[in-house]
């Protein structure tokens, strides 16, 4: 049976250990990291001691979520990709207008702007539960390294140049969560 004197021991070496552990650190600090996340304030510096700041981001976010950001676009795909989103604004415009946004119908006009470039239309998939919304996506591949990549719905258009998606090409991934 522990007497009071090592149960005293007892509480004074965990204390010891305690403070020799978190040697420098507030209690703030000593779990703050548990879950890949940071509950210091992305104002606090680098603990190596430099003067950049350090990001709440999750270890290996930015390599996580690269297949989310298009690739560089060569300056010549660039500027046709530009030329070619203000053709295909003008195009769906029209169809929106007359309330043809549909897939079926959005293909026919995107088809005679792209040839001969690859095109995907698909249905309009909006929010994290990928929700068919009224309306097409779809992405239009220009020259080596751009897309004309949008949207059309009852309300608007998006055309834009950008980049390839590194696993799907001219339309962006579905989200992930």
């Amino acid at each position: 049976m522990p007497t009071r004197k090592h149960t005293a021991v007892a509480i004074a070496a965990a204390a010891a250990v305690l403070t020799l552990a978190s040697c420098g650190k507030s209690t703030d600090d000593l779990f703050s990291n548990l879950n890949g996340t940071n509950s210091s304030s992305s104002h606090d510096t680098d603990p190596s001691g430099s003067d950049a700041p350090r990001s709440d981001a999750p270890p290996n976010y930015a390599d996580n979520s690269r297949v989310r950001q298009p690739g560089e676009m060569s300056p010549q795909d660039e500027k046709r990709a530009g030329q070619k989103a203000t053709e295909v604004q003008r195009a769906l415009d029209e169809l929106r207008r007359r309330g043809r946004i549909s897939p079926a119908e959005v293909r026919p006009v995107l088809a005679q702007l792209a040839a001969p470039a690859h095109l995907s239309v698909e249905e309009l998939l909006i929010g994290p539960g990928m929700d068919k919304a009224e309306g097409s996506t779809y992405g239009i591949w220009i020259g080596e390294t751009a897309c004309v990549t949008g949207a059309v719905s009852k309300d608007r258009v998006w055309a834009h140049a950008n980049g390839h998606y590194p696993e799907t090409g001219c339309l962006p991934p579905a989200s992930a969560h």
